[in-house]
């Protein structure tokens, strides 16, 4: 009998060791359900399953960016509805005229209106684990003062209540008449000029218009502006009227009117009687101008004022300080200055650097090619709109002994109330904000779905890649068995295989 080769005998050898392998391989499939337990045994599919787990990984990530975003935005989102929905509620409380002074000096209103403004400032401290979300970039701590400290101060700083009380001194004026100047006529010529060229206090002569006969208006002119109303022997006749048009520290105008009327029906507001001579009428109308001065001061200025206060106040950023009337005295004063921290409460703590857009100082990437901007500062001009008119609304108080002229007040001060929640000459509104947050969470929305949509597809392709299929494998397992038992039992024949067996 001829020996076989050695070269057979080891292949046949390699061969069961192979098989052996292959079936080691077939059970950790079988145990982990991967295919291959390095990516070099994947053969030409390990590029693809490389690509697959680096896409999972990148969507991961940005849908972990966006869950952390969309948690913040939730919240954002709530609290500007809700701070919408405050200024809303204030501007019709304030368009009832309920002048019932319910605490002593204010009205159901302004204790409403103070309860509004804890809540709007509530709002804007608004926090996801410890990150302020109305902060701009200065997340970290609380973006505004406490109320109290606000409203009434702190220490030596000075709160919003100090400050509206010296500008309403500043624009009332010592004499109660705005700041303007009506000397008793020496003739004929009824002047009127505010006190201080330049003054940003009390009433500004924007018109002197007259229908009295034999009257001349000119003016306003001069330095500081002077209007005068010169009267001849030809006397007015009762009704006609002169019309003096003032402009005030918010902006507004009023008009105060006065009418002629005949000797002796003189007396009631807003007249002057006719005199014998137009020396006598300038003089009647010089006392009763004054009067019908010192009312619009004390009702419409000073409404005007407290609103006037509450911007130079809340208006502020990181480059423009609250302005302060430069005083004392305040009454005589005729310039702001820059309020400090040590000596007033800057109400807005956090970044106010108005120069750069507010949406921008919250930024994040939720796509390759997409990011959403979704910051946001309690200085912007809608909030900090909506707290100064709650803050002069709250803040104003009303003597109950002068009924009749602190309701003319109160009514000048809600009607502006009324038509600045309204957010008029195209200012930035609440809305707009809430627009802008409510944007970003729908792009991020959608790119959320298509991440997970990309995710489903990659993780499908590695599955289909990497993942074993069981039910093959046990067969292909059972099939080795089979074989290698065969071979086993072949291998061990021959082993036991002699010449004198053979014999």
């Amino acid at each position: 009998m001829s020996v076989p080769p050695l070269s057979k005998s080891l292949g046949w050898t390699r061969g069961i060791i192979e098989s052996r392998e292959k079936l080691f391989d077939l059970q950790r499939q079988l145990a982990t359900g991967k295919k291959a337990a390095t990516y070099g045994t994947l053969g030409p599919d390990r590029t693809l399953s490389i690509a697959m787990r680096s896409r999972t990984s990148i969507t991961d990530a940005y849908k972990s960016t966006i869950q952390t975003i969309s948690l913040r935005m939730n919240v954002m989102t709530q609290a500007i509805d809700r701070f919408s929905n405050i200024g809303r509620e204030i501007r019709t409380d304030a368009m009832v005229p309920d002048y019932v002074l319910t605490d002593g000096n204010r009205s159901s209103t302004q204790l409403r209106a103070e309860a509004a403004l804890d809540e709007a400032l509530s709002l804007l401290r608004s926090e996801v684990g410890g990150r302020y979300l109305f902060a701009g970039r200065r997340t970290d701590a609380e973006p505004v003062e406490p109320t109290p400290a606000i409203m009434d101060g702190a220490g030596a700083r000075a709160g919003f209540k100090q400050h509206l009380s010296e500008r309403m001194q500043a624009d009332m004026g010592a004499d109660g008449l705005g700041r303007l100047v009506v000397p008793v006529p020496a003739a004929a010529d009824v002047a009127i000029s505010e006190d201080v060229d330049g003054s940003p206090f009390g009433f500004k002569i924007v018109q002197l218009a007259t229908t009295l006969t034999g009257t001349t208006a000119t003016g306003p002119a001069g330095v500081p502006p002077q209007a005068t109303l010169s009267f001849s022997a030809t006397l007015p006749e009762a009704g006609e009227t002169v019309r003096l048009t003032l402009s005030m520290p918010d902006g507004t105008e009023t008009v105060v009117e006065l009418t002629a009327v005949a000797a002796g029906e003189g007396g009631d507001p807003g007249t002057f009687e006719i005199g014998a001579d137009e020396t006598t009428t300038a003089a009647n109308f010089q006392a009763a101008l004054v009067t019908s001065l010192e009312t619009e001061a004390a009702t419409e200025l000073r409404a005007a004022s407290g609103y006037a206060a509450a911007d130079d106040f809340f208006n502020m950023d990181d480059a423009n300080p609250p302005q302060r009337v430069d005083g004392p005295p305040f009454d005589t004063a005729t310039a702001l200055r820059d309020g400090t921290p040590a000596d007033t409460v800057f109400w807005y703590l956090g970044d106010g650097d108005l120069t750069t857009d507010s949406r921008s100082t919250a930024i994040a990437r939720i796509d390759e090619s997409i990011s959403v901007a979704y910051g946001a500062r309690g200085n912007e001009e809608a909030f900090r709109w909506t707290i100064q008119n709650l803050a002069v609304l709250a803040a104003q108080t009303f003597d109950p002994n002068n009924p009749d002229v602190e309701r003319e007040r109160y009514s000048a001060m809600t009607s502006r109330v009324v038509s600045n929640l309204s957010f008029p000459d195209k200012r930035q509104t609440v809305e707009a904000i809430y627009a802008e947050i409510t944007t970003a969470q729908y792009v991020s929305g959608q790119a959320d779905e298509r991440h997970t949509a990309t995710k489903a597809t990659a993780v499908q392709l590695l599955s289909e890649v990497e993942v074993a299929d069981r039910d093959e494998v046990a067969v292909k397992i059972l099939q080795l068995q089979t074989r290698l038992e065969a071979s086993y039992q072949t291998t061990a024949v021959l082993s036991q295989l002699s010449l004198v067996n053979f014999l």
